[in-house]
């Protein structure tokens, strides 16, 4: 959503529907705690940042802990049970062996690096308009971004109106997580194809 966003603002007047899911104004003080931790986990703390000194045993533990706090800030509750454990294991060996520590640092550095960057905040700003339709959608449970702060983002886009009730610009998913697509695959779908027919 982010990325379609920076494409509106660049190229004005190209894009003429957003259809958004779990993007939010800004981050609320638990999104910043798990960002926060996700940096620690990886190390964009410290003193050299792309310093790779540490053992594979270290580098492994630390990937693995990043790998089961991103899946848990990423889905429900109930999605999560419904996966059951074993799968969730195999979620954290594909991401430990598919990625390395220094490459999930680098896109953590350069999504969420700090001041100066577009927020969708910002985005919605400078986007004044450009944009005719947005369709936003997010998890009644979505750690990363809050129904409040989504429908906010909506209202700086141009909805004014204060109901938290689904409109045809806005709409909670419940029990659902960050990851809305995978969660509710058919709901959002058929979202997405209404809304862009």
């Amino acid at each position: 959503g982010r990325v379609a966003m920076a494409a509106s603002v660049s190229q004005p007047n190209r894009i003429r529907r957003l259809h958004l899911t779990g993007v939010a104004a800004e981050r609320d003080e638990y999104a910043n705690v798990l960002l926060a931790s996700w940096k620690e986990m990886l190390g964009a703390n410290d003193a050299d940042i792309m310093n790779e000194k540490e053992n594979d045993e270290t580098n492994n533990s630390r990937l693995r802990a990043f790998a089961w706090s991103i899946i848990l800030a990423t889905y429900s509750e109930q999605f999560l049970a419904s996966v059951g454990a074993a799968r969730l294991h195999t979620w954290v060996d594909g991401v430990c062996k598919f990625n390395t520590q220094s490459g999930l640092k680098a896109i953590l550095l350069q999504t969420h690096g700090g001041e100066g960057q577009l927020t969708p905040a910002s985005m919605a700003e400078e986007m004044n308009g450009s944009v005719e339709i947005y369709k936003l959608v997010v998890g009644s449970n979505d750690k990363m971004a809050s129904p409040d702060q989504v429908l906010r983002l909506a209202q700086l886009l141009g909805r004014h109106e204060e109901s938290k009730e689904e409109t045809h610009y806005y709409r909670v998913v419940e029990n659902c997580g960050h990851a809305v697509p995978f969660e509710a695959m058919r709901l959002w779908r058929e979202d997405v194809i209404k809304y862009l027919t």
